[in-house]
């Protein structure tokens, strides 16, 4: 992706998903960031792992609760 004739590289994604989490966005919203950005898959892997690491653990601990508790649901069918 190019604006104004320069390429926009990893290194420039990865100070907009900073800039994001720090203005308290969402990790929805960062994830849909990320996989809107112009850049190759595992790029855009490493850069939702660097993301994710940066919620705070009652975040990550929600997401977990609610992984686990959808797993549990589904055996229970």
């Amino acid at each position: 992706m190019s604006l104004d004739g320069r390429t926009v590289s990893l290194e420039d994604y990865h100070r907009a998903v900073c800039g994001q989490i720090e203005a308290g966005f969402t990790f929805g919203q960062v994830e849909d960031f990320i996989d809107a950005c112009w850049i190759a898959d595992e790029q855009k892997a490493a850069l939702w792992f660097w993301a994710w690491l940066q919620q705070p653990s009652e975040v990550l601990r929600t997401f977990a609760d609610s992984h686990l508790l959808s797993l549990v649901e589904a055996e229970s069918r």
